[in-house]
């Protein structure tokens, strides 16, 4: 006996937004990805973060600090981290903070994070923290 399941339409898009990301990283395979035209790629891994909260943050919202590669900042959507010229990494505008920790790049790739972990791009690694309503507390860190 064989028993089909039909998906409503109504759910389609909900199924869609949720498997889609699952099946990206699995597809991914562990390599970074290519980046588009020539950018430096970005990978996003998980990794808890420890303390780092967004009353922690010992630059707060100082986000020129992190223009030398190393600051412990709070983010909201809409910010961006500029980092001076010798580390060669384009400016990163936050597209969402919360829950799910969003960063894209001049060339419109785009990385995200649910719950906490770390970013990696450019010359640059970013350990995403606790988030508290719109904003999220990030530490900026040279790359490995």
């Amino acid at each position: 006996m064989t028993v089909a399941h039909r998906i409503p339409a109504n759910r389609l898009p909900f199924l869609v937004a949720v498997l889609l990301p699952v099946l990206l990283l699995t597809a991914c395979d562990g390599d970074e990805p290519a980046a588009p035209d020539g950018a430096a790629p970005v990978s996003a891994a998980p990794s808890p973060t420890g303390s780092l909260a967004p009353g922690t943050a010992a630059d707060g919202r100082d986000l020129d600090s992190c223009r030398d590669g190393r600051c412990e900042v709070v983010v909201g959507a809409g910010d961006v981290l500029r980092f001076d010229g010798r580390l060669g990494t384009d400016p990163l505008t936050v597209v969402k903070s919360g829950d799910t920790f969003t960063i894209t790049d001049a060339s419109g790739f785009t990385a995200s994070i649910h719950g906490g972990g770390t970013v990696q791009t450019g010359s640059v690694r970013i350990e995403v923290g606790e988030s508290q309503k719109k904003r999220t507390a990030i530490r900026v860190s040279p790359r490995d």
